[in-house]
């Protein structure tokens, strides 16, 4: 039991590594401790037992923030918060356990594996393989890789150019485990931090250049949940951000930019709201906005999309959410079970076709993404011509002055690095931001804060590797590590026979 009690306060301590707080220490002691825990386990079904707990420790801390959206009024359904988020802290806690279950398993089986040092790079393999699993098993969960433990140092997140953040997530385990191995490694592992920020700082471009793209204005008006929930508010939320959008400058301006679903009405393709949004559209732009898209035909349903309007009121471009939040925007099965179909407004959101590209005349081409989708790497830009920009809306209004935000933040940035591209990213409560290609936050907005930001488009990289090829960056990274491993180890039997 004591293991236990130490494998959930291990997991635990190393969830407050990820933002806001940036404890860098207590990654390395959970890091530690999960090792050592692996390591003095019996049998792998223990190091698998040890290895979930430590998880769901991890997890419950990580994603506690999911319960303050069961207490927004009218918080019908806040008694399920806590039971919900550690539950699910109970079910991602069995990554980890895999990971460690797995591994323990083949060094028990053939121990040379687990040598001093192989040990280390045979855990960051498992637990890459993990972490990428949770990202895409039953819609994924890519809520803090352990790669954000970096993100208080841009120059220490640039490895995710080339293997993307669950690579860099298993280049930060060996770092962080290295203790494990001894003082040398542990020497190793800080000149290796050493030689990746000057690495990260060389292929950084300046900051503060001449700002040569067009101009665009991010919108945070900081309407709370509560508010956008109430009837008869849509005038002086519609009234709010119209005010704020055409303040001093906005002929100068190349588009608007409004949160999700910032419209607090319906949007159908002949509505009459939309000459209003069409003043908001610059004389030479667009409003780019979040909404609830309907056609004119009620059993189509409805879209969470990006709408661009022109000052004619047209909408010349759209793109419809194609990754949902289970539960809080699509419900299996929600048209056949009347009692949780009105969990969210409608019932359900339908699903988008796909990432799109949408190329808009006096605007480089850009990718929209809309809030929950900004976590998922090798998901955010359309295919065709390669998008300049990533255009991001997101409501983080239901999370509060929590760490949510933060670490939602946190995914965008290191969407930039992945991609090479820009993000502009339009928050309701905050945090809004102009995050350039390198990850780095140009301008922003905090939490429940009303205000504009006004900035020109940064540019963009060339193409990354990771933005070129995606996992497969990641795969060979696995395949290199995981070949080097075998043969120290073949090469140390032979001496030793």
């Amino acid at each position: 039991m004591r293991a236990l009690g130490a494998a959930l306060i291990a997991g635990a301590a190393a969830a407050l590594a990820m933002p806001p707080l940036d404890w860098l220490p207590l990654a390395v002691v959970g890091i530690v401790v999960f090792v050592w825990l692996w390591e003095s386990a019996p049998t792998w079904k223990i190091a698998w037992l040890r290895g979930w707990v430590w998880g769901t420790g991890h997890f419950a801390v990580g994603s506690y923030w999911i319960v303050e959206a069961f207490f927004v009024p009218p918080a019908d359904f806040k008694l399920l918060g806590l039971p919900i988020v550690l539950g699910l802290a109970v079910v991602l806690g069995f990554f980890p356990g895999m990971a460690a279950g797995a591994t323990r398993w083949a060094a028990l089986r053939w121990p040379f594996l687990a040598g001093r040092y192989r040990r280390l790079v045979l855990l960051a393999i498992a637990w890459t393989i993990a972490e990428w699993l949770r990202g895409h098993v039953f819609t994924g969960y890519a809520w803090n890789p352990l790669g954000h433990v970096w993100t208080f140092a841009p120059a220490l997140l640039q490895g995710a150019a080339l293997f993307g953040v669950f690579g860099l997530g298993t280049l930060s385990f060996i770092v962080l485990a290295a203790p494990t191995a001894g003082w040398r490694a542990s020497v190793a592992a800080l000149v290796t931090v050493g030689l990746a920020g000057v690495a990260g700082l060389a292929i950084m471009t300046p900051l503060g250049g001449p700002q040569t793209g067009p101009l665009v204005r991010i919108v945070q008006p900081n309407i709370s949940q509560t508010m956008k929930a109430q009837r008869g508010s849509g005038p002086v939320q519609l009234g709010r951000l119209v005010e704020m959008s055409q303040r001093p400058g906005f002929d100068r301006l190349a588009a608007v930019i409004w949160p999700e679903t910032a419209v607090p009405y319906v949007v159908e393709p002949t509505s009459a709201l939309l000459p209003t949004l069409a003043s908001v559209a610059p004389p030479n732009g667009y409003l780019l906005t979040g909404a609830q898209r309907v056609t004119e035909r009620d059993e189509d349903g409805a879209w969470n999309s990006v709408l661009a309007i022109d000052p004619r009121g047209a909408i010349v471009a759209h793109y419809d959410k194609v990754h949902l939040v289970p539960l809080g925007e699509y419900i299996p099965f929600h048209k056949d079970i009347a009692p949780i179909s009105g969990l969210v407004g409608r019932g359900s959101f339908e699903v988008g076709d796909g990432q799109v590209t949408l190329a808009l005349p006096g605007l480089p081409s850009f990718s929209p993404i809309i809030c929950y989708e900004v976590i998922f790497p090798a998901a955010v830009t359309g295919p065709g011509p390669r998008a300049q920009w990533i255009l991001n809306i997101t409501n983080d209004a239901w999370f509060g002055v929590s760490s949510g935000p933060y670490q939602h933040l946190a995914s965008a940035r290191l969407r930039t690095i992945e991609e090479g591209l820009p993000m502009l990213r339009a928050a309701n409560t905050g945090v809004s931001a102009v995050i350039d290609a390198y990850g780095r936050v140009l301008a922003s907005l905090d939490m429940e804060s009303e205000g504009i930001i006004d900035h020109a488009i940064p540019p963009a990289r060339s193409v990354t590797p990771y933005g070129r090829w995606h996992d497969w960056t990641l795969v060979i990274l696995i395949a290199i590590l995981a070949l080097m491993m075998i043969l120290v180890g073949l090469r140390e039997r032979r001496l030793a026979s």
